[in-house]
């Protein structure tokens, strides 16, 4: 078999998950990667190459949120990926699928003044979801669907929600590249593990609860934090707003669309009084998205002190923005 069959299959693993870009900065070490995509069928003619790895990771990040799938970056070792750094933070926290294959020297070679040569493993700590060591050698059939394996887990963890980047480290050693006429195919049997995920329904115990003491409440207030656009979402607040008469606060980044909503709350809550901010005070905060930008929000909401606060969001951590989280809805 040869060597580098298993790097190849890294394009045909991508390719059958249905991930369409793929964006290279290329460089020496990564030639095997960069083979692998550029000849392969599904990206041949679609790759974009952009040789500067800052620009090509923004440029992944920007097509990620767009389409709100995975999008493939490859970079040689040393401090390539490196320049990846602050593009895969802001995936992190803007929760936006990146797969970050970095080629690297084989693990022999760390610590030995190689040049380009640094320690890449678990590159991004923790602004990335996850990271993956891809095997050194792949001549035994465990160690083939070892590397099968993880760039499978590696692809579904980018899209696990929360979505996030995900780091694959690859050794390669030389030869990078084929031998005069030997031939560079792909394995269309290639090992593929899906992961389906249904929607949450909420139990009947749960909903009715909800229902309850969403009628008990007195003044009941929605903000909407930054997220992608979604029409069904948008539907839902519309719906709800309207039968329950209830204010919804949309950030600047929350992309609520033509719901009817405050969205000038700073330029509103500096002409308040501390009288007026106090009679204000919701009873019930309800909560979905990630970050606000506005400040003036946050502050409000946090000196309100509401006695309720229930944030909507399907799994991950939570965080207690306002200091007065009492509820997270799955």
């Amino acid at each position: 078999m040869n060597p580098l069959q298993a790097v190849f299959n890294i394009a045909e693993i991508c390719a059958q998950h249905g991930i369409t870009d793929v964006i290279l900065s290329p460089g020496s070490r990564s030639a095997p990667l960069t083979l692998a995509f550029a000849r392969h069928p599904a990206y041949r003619g679609r790759l974009r190459v952009v040789p500067d790895e800052r620009a090509a990771a923004f440029i992944g990040l920007g097509i990620a949120q767009a389409t709100r799938r995975p999008v493939v970056l490859v970079c040689t070792s040393g401090t390539a990926g490196l320049n990846y750094a602050p593009a895969v933070a802001e995936a992190f926290f803007q929760q936006v699928p990146l797969l970050v294959l970095t080629a690297d020297r084989p693990p022999e070679w760390i610590d030995q003044l190689d040049g380009q040569t640094i320690r890449q493993r678990d590159l991004y700590g923790a602004h990335a979801k996850g990271t993956f060591d891809f095997p050194a050698d792949t001549a035994h059939a465990d160690a083939k669907w070892h590397a099968e394996r993880l760039i499978n887990e590696a692809i579904n963890l980018t899209r696990t929600f929360p979505a996030g980047p995900v780091q694959v480290n690859i050794p390669l050693r030389e030869p990078f590249y084929p031998k005069a006429g030997e031939e560079m195919g792909y394995e269309p049997d290639v090992k593929i593990i899906r992961d389906d995920h249904s929607n949450t329904i909420l139990p009947p115990a749960e909903i009715l609860d909800l229902r309850r003491q969403l009628r008990e409440a007195g003044r009941v207030l929605v903000v909407a934090g930054q997220q992608p656009e979604s029409p069904t979402l948008t539907a839902a607040l519309y719906e709800f707003a309207e039968a329950r008469q209830v204010p919804v606060v949309a950030d600047t980044i929350a992309n609520l669309g033509d719901v009817p909503a405050v969205r000038r709350q700073d330029i509103f809550l500096a002409g308040l009084s501390k009288e007026d901010k106090a009679a204000l005070r919701p009873d019930l905060l309800i909560t979905f998205g990630q970050s606000l930008i506005s400040k003036a929000l946050k502050l409000f909401l946090r000196d309100a002190a509401p006695a309720q606060h229930w944030h909507l969001q399907p799994a991950g951590e939570v965080a207690d923005t306002f200091r007065s989280l009492t509820r997270i809805v799955r």
